[in-house]
This record gives structure tokens, sequence and C-alpha cells, in this order.
């Protein structure tokens, strides 16, 4: 058995801001930090799966592709779900999603998987494509 330890990294991010942490045993995660009426990139990542679970706030998550799942869907543009505080979602690898706070909100991610730096950015209000 062991025990190990690490330090985390805030970013400001032109939405809000993000603390990164991470593990040498394929786990990582975030804490988000989304200023009320901004959204992140439209994104998705490559070999990892996610959850988010919503610490305070309240958030719209959309998924441009799902057709089977969501809080809301739209005939031919994917779902919505919209998540309060204690309310988790899965996205798994390969599914793009975008997050737009309808309050100020603070998220938990938390992935699974090695890759350190596999997300692919499809769309962006920022310019940072």
């Amino acid at each position: 058995m062991s025990i190990w330890k690490n330090s985390s990294a805030s970013e400001i991010k032109p939405w809000g801001e993000i603390t990164n942490f991470s593990t040498p045993f394929g786990m990582s995660g975030k804490i988000i930090y989304i200023n009320k009426g901004e959204r992140n990139s439209l994104k998705y990542y490559m070999s990892r799966n996610q959850a988010l679970y919503c610490l305070s706030g309240k958030v719209s998550v959309i998924a441009p592709k799902e057709t089977e799942f969501g809080d809301k869907n739209s005939q031919g543009t994917g779902a919505t779900f919209e998540l309060l505080p204690g309310e988790v979602i899965l996205i798994e690898c390969g599914d793009p999603y975008r997050i737009k706070a309808l309050e100020d909100s603070v998220l938990v991610e938390v992935l699974r998987g090695r890759a350190s730096n596999d997300s692919v950015m499809i769309e962006d209000d920022y310019g940072r494509i």
C-alpha cells in the first residue's frame, strides 16, 4: 500500500477558473468555477471518461450528439442536462459537451484514464481554437 501527495495548480479562463489536480494512478480532476452566463468550449476527451459533480450553482450541460438521454431534447440538435447541487453526470470519451452557467457555479470534474492532454476543442466563444 502507498499514499501519494501532490499540489494543485489554478488557471484563469475567460469564463472563470479551474484548479487541476492529478495522481500517478490514472486519475485526475478539476475544480471548475464558472461565472453566470458564461460557457466553456465545446469539447470532448479522446480516451478519458469523466464525471461532473455540481457542488454549487446551476449549470446546463449541452450534448449536441446525445439522442437517447437528457432533460431537454431538441429534434436533431442533441440534448441538454441541467445540473443542480448534489447532482452528477457521466460523460463518456468521444462525446462532445459544453457547460453553461445559469448561476455562478462550482463543479468537480473527475477524469479516469492516463492521457494527460487528450481533449479536442471543437468550438470556442473566446477564439482559443
